[in-house]
């Protein structure tokens, strides 16, 4: 544990607050001290829930979500426990933070050479986006997307970018469906703001009602976008505490939405909304740990020899059977980029809509034929994930 003497200590208090006020665009934690930190080095980045945690050991990468408040305190408990050094990024500087073998902190800023390209993002929103910044949401303000004057927060760029091109998948499907009302569930919702977005565009953009239902297992996070929802007057937007597998609806969904559900429990989003014959399905999976922790292939013994590999295969796998699976059971699947690589290192979008089969004997013929692939790429990997088990074992 590193030994940091008490005005070492302020001074980096000090310099982890002002961090946190110019907004930080990314802060890796790296030169671990002692034989029990298990992590070569830690990389903070803003995220869809406030920051996310990217754990790098010497062969795998783990995951976490941490909101604003819970990411600085990480910073300053990791930093000061298990690493001598900090490099971070804002939009106007680059901050370096070393610790000596004496324990004294040593500090070096640097303007940015290059700014980010803010002015043609904002160029490219003015003629291309369906949520403009120049329209002004309140909520985004309280979410920390927009700043005070109604412009996009230095470290929310990606953010932005994300809930449009989130909004132009709902709007393929929208704008092709007359319905007047949409049933929807968000599982997993988070800080929501993709949710608060997608009623504000039902409701204002499209002109029809939306009754939403947002789930999560956080109870101050539901308690907080509960009091936004109020503020605002969506009235048909609802959110609750509760867990993904499990959950019934009061009536059946037209769509269901689960963006980076962890592991698992984006296979009981995708069975639950089979289940109850929704006519649409978006979800963005994350952490795919079951095939990565279970696959046993040894003819696949190259792939899956580094552990970073192994890692990716297991997620593109993964997906490849939660697709093929979705589609056995009646529905028109695709897998599509949810937003540039560069942005987000979970990009992969599952959308499926409900097919119209002419015949029972249709249906069956349809799923027997995905069971036969589903059982061969099974077979071959050494393992059957959750998804298939949900949906082809009674």
């Amino acid at each position: 544990m590193n030994q940091i003497p008490n005005d070492q200590l302020e001074l980096f208090s000090g310099e982890l607050g002002r961090l946190f006020a110019a907004g930080p665009l990314r802060i890796t934690l790296s030169c671990p001290q002692g034989s029990d930190v298990v992590y070569q080095k830690l990389v903070f980045k803003p995220s869809k829930y406030g920051f996310r945690l990217e754990k790098f050991t010497a062969k795998q990468v783990f995951h976490e979500n941490l909101t604003a408040e819970d990411c600085k305190a990480r910073v300053s408990e990791e930093y000061t426990g298990n690493y001598r050094e900090l490099n971070a990024l804002t939009e106007g500087e680059a901050l370096t933070v070393k610790l000596s073998k004496g324990g004294k902190l040593f500090i070096t800023r640097k303007k940015n050479a290059a700014k980010p390209a803010a002015p043609q993002l904002a160029h490219n929103r003015a003629k291309n986006y369906i949520i403009r910044e120049s329209d002004r949401f309140p909520m985004l303000e309280d979410l920390g997307v927009l700043t005070g004057d109604g412009r996009v927060h230095s470290a929310m760029y990606d953010k932005f970018r994300q809930i449009n091109r989130y909004i132009e998948f709902i709007d393929d499907i929208v704008r092709n469906d007359d319905r007047e009302v949409w049933n929807i569930i968000d599982f997993g919702c988070g800080k929501s703001y993709l949710t608060f977005v997608l009623y504000h565009y039902l409701t204002e953009i499209r002109k029809v009602k939306a009754e939403i239902v947002g789930l999560d297992l956080k109870a101050d996070v539901i308690k907080r976008c509960g009091e936004l929802a109020e503020r605002y007057g969506m009235t048909g937007l609802r959110f609750q505490l509760g867990d993904i597998h499990g959950y019934t609806p009061e009536k059946k969904p037209d769509m269901v939405i689960s963006l980076h559900a962890c592991d698992t429990a984006t296979d009981f989003a995708l069975a639950n909304a089979v289940n109850w014959d929704t006519d649409y399905i978006l979800a963005v999976p994350c952490c795919q740990h079951e095939l990565n922790g279970g696959i046993d292939a040894p003819s696949l013994k190259l792939l899956t020899k580094y552990g970073i590999l192994k890692e990716r295969i297991s997620a593109l796998a993964t997906d490849a059977l939660r697709a093929r699976a979705v589609e056995g059971r009646g529905y028109k699947t695709d897998v599509a980029e949810f937003i540039d690589i560069e942005h987000s290192p979970k990009n992969i979008l599952l959308r499926a809509r409900r097919a119209q089969l002419p015949s029972e004997a249709a249906k069956e013929k349809r799923k027997t034929e995905a069971k036969a692939e589903l059982d061969a790429l099974c077979a071959l990997l050494g393992y059957t994930p959750l998804i298939v088990k949900l949906l082809y074992e009674a």
